[in-house]
């Protein structure tokens, strides 16, 4: 029981939420697509709620398996989330590359036209670790985002563009010890508290 007091009485409003923010899950989650996530919120407002994806749960399929028609690539593809997951996103760092993409921080980037994308990548001029792919999204009706950091499911957080454009399987663990000691027994938890 003190370890639980001691799990959920840290701040989970370290940062607003907005875009560019990150939302860190809290370590018992039993979802599948959110437990031990981190997610990079790329749209958010009142009227129409938030969009996001999820940056830690990379897909173990070469990326031309999932993506016959585009040209030879060794781009990393992530579950993004589970709104229509049989779409494709991507977050990338170019955006010389691609006039009409949306900035959602400093250095990273949604979107951009498929075709240039397609024409780009067989010209050799985007290289694989300046885009992340992404099968499907993350979303939230309006004050539901909202609703689930009062009930502590998410700590929202800085994330730098370095730490999204190489996120991977262990960034859940990194980002909570950066946050500081508070913070250590969420990194540190089993994901099965019944085995502590």
């Amino acid at each position: 029981m003190a370890l639980e007091m001691n799990l959920f009485n840290i701040n989970h409003h370290l940062s607003q939420v907005g875009k560019g923010k990150c939302l860190i899950s809290e370590p018992f989650s039993p979802d599948s697509y959110f437990g031990r996530s981190l997610v990079l919120i790329t749209e958010h407002n009142e009227k129409d709620g938030t969009l996001g994806y999820i940056l830690n749960k990379p897909i173990d399929v070469p990326f031309n398996d999932l993506f016959p028609d585009f040209p030879t690539f060794s781009a990393p593809c992530f579950m993004g989330g589970p709104v229509n997951p049989e779409t494709i996103h991507y977050l990338h760092t170019r955006a010389d590359l691609f006039p009409d993409c949306t900035l959602i921080k400093k250095n990273i980037f949604w979107g951009g036209d498929f075709e240039l994308l397609k024409k780009h990548i067989a010209d050799g001029l985007i290289k694989p670790n300046e885009i992340r792919f992404f099968l499907g999204y993350s979303g939230w009706a309006p004050n539901q985002l909202q609703q689930e950091i009062d009930d502590k499911f998410w700590i929202v957080s800085d994330i730098k563009a370095s730490q999204i454009m190489n996120a991977h399987q262990n960034s859940w663990k990194e980002l909570l010890h950066e946050l500081g000691d508070s913070y250590a027994l969420w990194a540190n938890s089993p994901i099965n508290p019944g085995m502590n």
